[in-house]
């Protein structure tokens, strides 16, 4: 792992830009004054001209350690930076990385040079805004899971969320409180949100043993991930997968079953099942349709979930309507899906899969019930959201020195 580097104009830094094992060729990125000399200790181009007869943004075609070493593809980006481009596995790139740290060049994590370094660097997309704020939205974009939270992240490295906090800047300058007011509570509302760009969303499957909450999340994910068993209290730990539901990524937990028991590991798994309801965004209580199609089980876990009604979204699932008269199931349509964002009361199969369709868009409802337009400005971080709550007290309060700092310290680089 990088260690953290010594700020120094002098420091020859080597950054592994690509994501290990996600692409066939890697990009390791050699940086300051002796890059040049360093890579020259390795590099060996076809036809033996040496780096540094070759034009700025040329690419140059060559060999790693010898002329039988990894082939591979050196640029020269400017006078003090190269790129090399590599064999994607993890051994070639930290062989590379290896020889130039030998050669004097010290490592760096790229956020930490994304952060740091990356103005005096020539190389990336020209942003229209590049402030703390369009940095961060580069980080958090390596870690989108979904093309729909890529996206909305996507605005935010085109400057969405600057704009709107220059504006409120400007704003406040002359006086117009309440429209930055509400232009900062409008951010705010998209907070829970942002934050879920980059972590997904928790959906707990709960219920007693038996009803098929393991066959469900295995239904949801579409591949088998939960063990099915007909014996009551197989699960005994918290099953997780990460997965997307209607472009949005969701951990999806399949808990042991909510009930009484003297067996030990079944206690734990119940305890564990207990504490994930209480951190859920979206609790499925799921009920065995073949055994009561009219009540809602009046036993402990319905109690537990439903004594949180107010701040968690519920949905209840009956399922196994595979195991009962078609006349009896009571359907849920997706019309009444649509306008029911917090509230469902779906039925599903998770051996023939009916209702399954439906129940992802329940939740998906339940999750964004209503998501911000494209281009819509969204904080992402805890960091700014947190400055954002300051800056609007601030506002409130008609502070125009401290709401100046709290929306500027989102723009300024640590």
């Amino acid at each position: 792992m990088a260690a953290p580097v010594t700020e120094s104009e002098n420091a020859t830094l080597v950054v592994e830009l690509t994501p290990a094992g996600r692409g066939a060729v890697a990009v390791v990125l050699v940086d300051g004054p002796n890059s040049l000399a360093a890579v020259e200790q390795s590099f060996v181009a076809n036809g033996k001209r040496p780096l540094c007869s070759a034009p700025l943004q040329r690419i140059v075609v060559g060999r790693w350690g010898s002329s039988v070493g990894e082939e591979l593809v050196v640029a020269r980006r400017s006078e003090r930076q190269i790129e090399v481009h590599c064999h994607g596995g993890v051994a070639a790139v930290r062989k590379i990385v290896a020889d130039l740290t030998a050669a004097g060049c010290q490592e760096i994590a790229w956020r930490d040079w994304l952060v740091s370094h990356r103005s005096r660097l020539n190389i990336g997309p020209k942003l229209p805004l590049d402030d703390a704020i369009t940095r961060a939205a580069q980080i958090a974009l390596a870690d989108a899971i979904t093309l729909r939270t890529a996206a909305a992240l996507l605005d935010q490295l085109n400057g969405a969320l600057s704009i709107a906090i220059h504006t409120t800047i400007d704003w406040v300058s002359r006086g117009m409180w309440e429209k930055a007011g509400e232009l900062i509570d409008d951010l705010l509302s998209r907070g829970e949100f942002g934050l879920h760009l980059t972590t997904p969303w928790r959906v707990v499957l709960a219920g007693p043993p038996n009803v098929g909450k393991s066959s469900l999340i295995n239904a949801l994910a579409g591949f088998q991930r939960a063990i099915v068993s007909p014996t009551p209290g197989t699960t005994r730990d918290v099953v997780t997968l990460t997965t997307a539901l209607d472009g949005w990524p969701v951990e999806l937990a399949d808990t042991a079953g909510l009930r009484d028991t003297t067996d030990e590991i079944e206690s734990a798994g119940v305890r564990l099942a207990k504490e994930m309801l209480a951190a859920a965004d979206v609790v499925l209580l799921v009920h065995d349709a073949s055994q009561s199609a009219a009540l809602v089980p009046k036993d402990e876990y319905a109690a537990m979930c439903r004594s949180r009604t107010e701040h968690r979204r519920v949905i209840d699932v009956w399922n196994k309507i595979d195991l009962q008269p078609a006349s009896i199931a009571q359907r849920t349509s997706s019309s009444e899906i649509a306008q029911s964002a917090i509230r469902a009361n779906l039925h599903t199969s998770a051996i023939t899969g009916e209702g399954i369709d439906e129940l992802i868009t329940a939740i998906s409802r339940a999750l964004v019930p209503h998501g911000p337009p494209a281009g819509a400005p969204i904080p992402f971080t805890a960091r700014q959201i947190e400055s954002l709550v300051v800056a609007g007290n601030a506002i409130k309060r008609r502070q125009a020195a401290a709401t100046h700092e709290a929306l500027q310290s989102l723009l300024a680089f640590a």
